[in-house]
């Protein structure tokens, strides 16, 4: 898995922050527990100052520290156990003013050895998701609201299936894809006319894929050749198109959306077939999305492109009537 340093430096930010904050409410019950009773007050300044003192004076005599470390342990735990019944005397639990980290795996310091460590992880996952859910509806087009009853049951003329099949074995196939994405996972062309399911099925798996912490980079394909335009040309923003290129290019999944519909100009098929040949290099996987069938693609880009998306990609074949006019005529 490719960390986006950004997002996992803001990670442990998130976990230093809540750390300092649980600190701070534990202070803020330490003051209000020694104001209600102060017997406690001075059992906690005890247990933090005799063991240095105990163990200091036995060294400093040269005597044997071993029957000096059994009375000192004796008596913390004497002081403890006084501790814990005057907390259950004002309703409140034995280790209320315990200090426990919010992860006991890495005690919040976000490693696990030398690992990041699940609780960062967990919180890269949300910051990964909340960053897609800025350019994509994920809360409206995830798997669970995926809707086969707009497929028709009527076979099609030339592959003798119906809409229906073909879409329950596509919905397989993209769900598979996202439960299973790894960095060894195969390149997706969904190829089809319009409305099909083709962007909400991509997005499904952007989804799935960015809560299991994999960093996914989402675009159309007029907006990366855009991003790149302007670092090339300097028509624009040039520091926000690197760091968009930089996530096309090193996100742990590309979704490339409306292939096809970009200007088909010299610099155009250059830049898609170079971001599409660094990645298959780099072995990080790609959905392409595009209205232009197999045939079509080396009319449209380059023979060097068209042979990269058809021997390269595993492609899904979407057909049946346009699911975006079916829903407004339900509306």
């Amino acid at each position: 898995m490719a960390y986006d340093k950004k997002l996992l430096a803001a990670a442990r930010r998130e976990l230093e922050r809540e750390r300092t904050a649980h600190t701070e409410e534990l202070e803020a019950r330490r003051r209000d527990i020694y104001t209600r009773e102060p017997r406690i007050r001075a059992i906690d300044r005890e247990l933090s100052t005799t063991a240095a003192s105990v163990l200091r004076a036995a060294m400093e005599s040269g005597g044997d520290p071993t029957a000096a470390i059994e009375k000192l342990r004796d008596r913390n735990l004497g002081l403890q156990e006084e501790r814990g019944d005057l907390l259950r005397q004002l309703g409140l639990p034995a280790d209320y003013l315990t200090d426990k980290p919010l992860c006991l795996k890495c005690g919040d310091t976000g490693y696990a050895g030398s690992a990041t460590c699940e609780c960062v992880k967990a919180r890269y996952a949300k910051l990964l998701k909340e960053q897609l859910s800025s350019v994509l509806p994920i809360a409206d087009q995830n798997f669970s609201k995926f809707d086969m009853s707009f497929y028709s049951t009527r076979p099609d003329g030339r592959s003798g299936i119906s809409p229906r099949e073909n879409m329950e074995y596509n919905l397989g196939e993209c769900k598979a894809y996202a439960a299973k994405f790894s960095k060894d996972s195969p390149n997706l062309l969904l190829f089809g006319s319009t409305g099909l399911g083709k962007t909400f099925l991509s997005t499904c798996i952007a989804e799935a894929v960015s809560a299991r912490g994999f960093s996914v980079a989402y675009d159309t394909a007029i907006n990366i050749v855009a991003a790149y335009e302007t670092i090339k040309f300097g028509s624009g923003d040039g520091e926000a198109a690197a760091e968009r290129a930089a996530r096309y290019e090193r996100a742990d999944l590309l979704i490339i959306d409306d292939m096809g519909t970009e200007m088909g100009t010299a610099f155009t098929v250059s830049a898609l077939y170079n971001l599409i040949n660094n990645r298959l290099m780099a072995k990080r996987p790609m959905i392409i999305n595009t209205n232009l069938l197999p045939e079509t693609l080396s009319e449209k880009y380059s023979p060097a492109v068209a042979s990269r998306l058809l021997g390269e990609f595993l492609p899904l074949r979407f057909f049946g009537d346009d699911i975006r006019l079916l829903k407004m005529r339900r509306t």
